[in-house]
């Protein structure tokens, strides 16, 4: 069995708040307080429905027709985006509905500053699990916040932001799991992961990689030597041994996977219907696609975030220093 590794140092704490509060800081420094897209207009209309009058429904954009949404059998214009981000959203929106003096959609773009800052956070404390330098962590946390597209999309009301944080926390669980053994860190990743699922549904594509990271954090702290069960036999014995630990993985995404085919029916009637439509089935060449999102001049992502290029000259040391990881 893998020896614990203790939790982090309370000056390691310390510093992890003080990188959220200070990356928070910066993205209050360019914060807006406007929604500048239908994405985010639609978002926020069904969270303040949701907050004022316990509806579910986005009916004050009907004049947008149903360019974010569609009609519910009882004519109710519904959003075709996740309900994660409602959720996440709607206690700021609350809190603002209380208080006069803050605007809703002010309260409602805290949103993903806080989630921004709080995944810089997470960065760091990983760094330091992972056994790098003080340094290291701090600049690796700071990279993401301040010199990739992490910083412009804390001005908007995407989801961008909520599932990079859902994602990376997820992650984050799986490894302080595999040191602790603390079963509610794997409660976490689940919530995390459901959360990321909830609020963009093409996150499901990344839990066969989690429920992989899953058997990789269970073989790195429970079996001896750095063997990898060899047959299906083994693989079950690991799982079955450990089954506490997977159900506190399994039970939120179950949860929030039962979640998201309500709220199908809430808005359409039907747990399989999304609300989007058949000219909106992505049949693009997937090839094309991806080389776009990737270097293509108007959407490339290394050309908006290029300080990511450098993390390629660490892919193999980062191998070898967390294969599982890796």
């Amino acid at each position: 069995m893998q020896q614990d590794r203790r939790d982090l140092l309370p000056k390691d704490r310390s510093t992890a708040f003080l990188i959220f509060g200070f990356l928070l800081a910066c993205a209050m420094v360019t914060y807006t307080g406007r929604i500048d897209s239908s994405d985010g207009l639609s978002t926020f209309a069904t969270a303040e429905n949701w907050v004022r009058r316990g509806a579910l429904d986005n009916n004050q954009l009907l004049w947008m027709g149903t360019q974010q949404g569609n009609i519910g059998p009882a004519g109710n214009l519904y959003t075709r985006k996740g309900l994660g981000m409602v959720l996440l959203a709607a206690p700021l929106v609350w809190v603002a509905s209380v208080w006069p003096q803050i605007g809703l959609v002010h309260a409602a773009l805290l949103l993903n500053p806080l989630l921004t800052a709080w995944t810089g956070a997470l960065l760091f404390r990983t760094g330091r699990r992972l056994g790098w330098s003080r340094a290291a962590s701090i600049g690796g946390a700071l990279l993401f916040g301040l010199f990739t597209m992490a910083w412009p999309y804390t001005q908007t009301f995407f989801s961008d932001s909520v599932c990079g944080w859902g994602l990376f926390a997820a992650f984050y669980g799986l490894l302080t799991y595999s040191q602790t053994g603390r079963k509610r860190y794997l409660l976490g990743c689940g919530i995390a992961w459901g959360l990321a699922y909830l609020t963009r549904t093409v996150n499901l594509v990344t839990l066969p990689i989690f429920v992989f990271g899953l058997l990789a954090a269970l073989h790195h702290r429970h079996t001896i030597g750095n063997q990898p069960p060899r047959s299906p036999a083994a693989l079950w014995r690991l799982v079955t041994g450990q089954w506490r630990s997977v159900v506190s993985f399994i039970i939120p995404i179950v949860s929030f996977g039962l979640l998201s085919l309500w709220w199908n029916s809430v808005r359409y009637g039907s747990i399989w219907t999304s609300g989007y439509v058949e000219s909106e089935s992505f049949s693009a060449p997937w090839l094309f696609g991806l080389l776009g999102l990737l270097v293509g001049p108007a959407r490339g992502y290394f050309w908006y975030s290029p300080i990511l290029l450098v993390g390629f000259l660490g892919l193999g040391w980062f191998r070898q220093q967390a294969r599982w990881l890796f």
